[in-house]
């Protein structure tokens, strides 16, 4: 049975007995010839040998400088110093050319595979077998030629204790000393050591390689900064965002309006989220937010401070994504082919190409988003945003800071790091401000200024912000009217009313075109169904007070009440007779419009949802006319 030794130690007097004694019944096993050796068959061809030293490189370049250490401490005239890699081959082979002859004839050179079946025992073969530290003296050697000699092996490990190889040295046996062995093997443990520096230090390079690939891949800008607020790193994105190339190593102040505070950064870093920040100096104007987070060593120590941040134009792309406000409609998107409706199309298509402030008239339901929406996306401003916003659904006290937003700590429940206006996600795009007649009067002064100056100031911002939105309002309220009754500012309508376009309502655009989108409607739905002659003659006859909106609703309302696919004119559940009951009210336009929502309302049992679907208006709408109108014991 083999003597175990532990890995990496240094066999005690009486194990080296036991390991010679069962090496050399071994070697006679694998029929060694003690008087002469021929290795030919395992020596390793030019190419292969210089393979193996690339694939060893790291630990070589680790042996080649120990051995310079070696040769303070001992003569390479008297002493040669080799390494074998873990299948037994001689890599290397150090000391004077004298030397190197006389152990060439040996076989002990490079190329030569050194294995216990090769060789048999030898400290070189012994130590690959056992892993550990050998010197063995004289007649311990079992080929005879080996015999003067005195020799020395340690292993060396390389990561989780892998054998990476033996280093060896070896001399006349009048020369060496006892304490070679130890020296040796300390050689061997120095170069695990320096071999696991360099692995370590490779991981690191690897690991900020790593850190650096993904800072650089980010898609926004960041930036890590000392305890001393000096710039120590800035990725690509950054520098962009930045439009500097020159900012690492110099303080943060350099960049003027950036005024961080550490130590509120490690505190409070809830405040340090989503930040706005606009430099601007000769040469700069940049619009940005940021977040910053503080690094934290492992003994709770503030190191610094890393920095996220993205350019406004990138915030504003990113509002447009996930808004749902992105426009789909384009000019083959308009159906109809009655002269009024053509003649508003090709208006929209010349405005398209235009920036200028265009109004868009007529009623609720006539298609007035998706006229502006063609226009948008037939214009230059296409891939820039697209930002609707409802000037009459939203109360007046709320509209300002949804369209020019407001900073942090603007008003109590104001959100940290404040809020964008709608006319700053805009900026380079298109805002629709629609049903603008229903803007209340005091939101009326500060859109003009607007207008005038193209400047928006955020609700508790000390600085204005540049905005070149193109402006589409649309309105189903006679603005002209509205500015005799004082209900609208005159100078405001000068300013919108710039490029007007008229969309006609449904009844106008004749029965061509109610055929045509009714046709359009059913089929988007449901293909296989068709108009009976008295459904076609509904739908022509109906006045459609709520114009396109009304007809596909009412489209969908007769496809889930029909048992076939034959919609009639009951099945469509309107004819004239209603239509004219709807429309025959006397008086002003006002008092007709007050009649209607109260006559619906009662229809309804004042279900306010129900009532404006079948208005075609919103229920803010709803709701704000009921109170005008002092409708409100319905």
């Amino acid at each position: 049975m083999e003597t175990i030794i532990p890995k990496g130690t240094i066999p005690t007097p009486e194990q080296m007995k036991q390991v010679v004694e069962d090496s050399h019944k071994r070697s006679e096993a694998y029929g060694i010839n003690s008087e002469f050796r021929d290795l030919e068959y395992s020596k390793l061809s030019p190419s292969e040998l210089e393979a193996r030293r690339r694939r060893n490189k790291d630990v070589l370049d680790v042996v080649f400088a120990t051995i310079k250490e070696f040769y303070d401490l001992m003569s390479p005239d008297d002493f040669l110093v080799g390494f074998a890699d873990n299948e037994g081959y001689i890599l290397h082979l150090a000391g004077s050319d004298e030397p190197k002859l006389r152990s060439a004839a040996r076989q002990f050179a490079p190329g030569y595979r050194w294995t216990e079946k090769d060789v048999g025992t030898t400290a070189t073969s012994l130590c690959l077998r056992l892993q550990v530290s050998i010197q063995l003296h004289s007649t311990d050697h079992f080929c005879k030629r080996a015999q003067a000699l005195i020799s020395s092996a340690a292993p060396i490990f390389g990561h989780k204790g892998v054998l990476r190889g033996v280093l060896v040295v070896f001399g006349d046996q009048s020369l060496v000393h006892p304490h070679t062995l130890i020296m040796i093997t300390s050689a061997a443990r120095s170069i695990e050591r320096h071999l696991r520096l360099l692995r370590r230090n490779k991981e690191m390079s690897l690991y900020i390689g790593f850190l650096n690939s993904v800072i650089e891949s980010s898609g926004t800008g960041l930036l890590t900064l000392d305890k001393d607020l000096r710039i120590r790193k800035i990725n690509r994105q950054g520098k962009e965002i930045l439009q500097s190339d020159e900012l690492e190593g110099k303080p943060i102040s350099t960049l003027g309006d950036l005024d961080l505070d550490l130590k509120s950064i490690q505190k409070h870093p809830h405040r340090w989220k989503n930040r706005e920040c606009h430099i601007q100096d000769e040469n700069r104007d940049i619009h940005f937010f940021y977040s910053a987070q503080p690094v934290i060593s492992g003994e709770k120590k503030l190191l610094g401070a890393v920095l996220d941040f993205a350019e406004f134009s990138n915030i504003r792309k990113l509002y447009n994504r996930i808004s749902g406000s992105k426009p789909f409609f384009t000019f083959d998107s308009l159906i109809g082919t009655s002269p009024l409706f053509l003649e508003a199309v090709e208006l929209a298509k010349r405005a398209s190409l235009s920036n200028s402030t265009i109004l868009l008239l007529g009623e609720t339901g006539t298609g007035k988003e998706l006229f502006a929406q063609a226009i948008h996306n037939g214009g230059q401003r296409t891939d820039k945003p697209f930002v609707p916003i409802n000037c009459g659904a939203i109360p007046g006290e709320l509209l300002e800071s949804e369209l020019f937003g407001y900073v942090e700590g603007a008003f109590t429940g104001a959100l940290k790091g404040g809020r964008l206006g709608k006319f700053a996600l805009a900026t380079g795009g298109t805002i629709l401000l629609d049903e603008i007649g229903d803007m209340p009067h005091d939101m009326q002064v500060k859109l003009l200024r607007v207008l005038q100056t193209g400047e928006v100031q955020p609700i508790g911002a000390r600085k204005v912000v540049q905005t070149d939105a193109r402006i589409i309002a649309s309105t189903h309220v006679d603005l002209s009217q509205a500015v005799g009754q004082n209900k609208f500012r005159q100078d405001l309508y000068y300013r919108l009313n710039i490029l007007q376009i008229r969309i006609p309502s449904l009844r106008e655009r004749g029965a061509e075109d109610i055929m045509t989108l009714a046709n359009y409607f059913l089929k988007k739905n449901d293909p296989q169904c068709s108009f009976t002659p008295d459904g076609c003659d509904a739908l022509v006859s109906y006045s459609w007070p709520g114009n396109v909106r009304e007809l596909e609703n009412t489209i969908q309302r007769a496809l889930h009440v029909s048992d076939s696919k034959k919609i009639t004119g009951k099945g469509l559940g309107i004819t004239e007779s209603t239509s004219s009951e709807k429309i025959a009210y006397p008086g002003t336009l006002q008092e007709m419009e007050q009649k209607m929502i109260s006559a619906i309302l009662t229809e309804t049992q004042s279900n306010m949802a129900e009532t404006a679907r079948r208005l075609g208006i919103s229920r803010a709408t709803l709701y704000r006319k009921v109170k005008q109108y002092g409708l409100e014991k319905n």
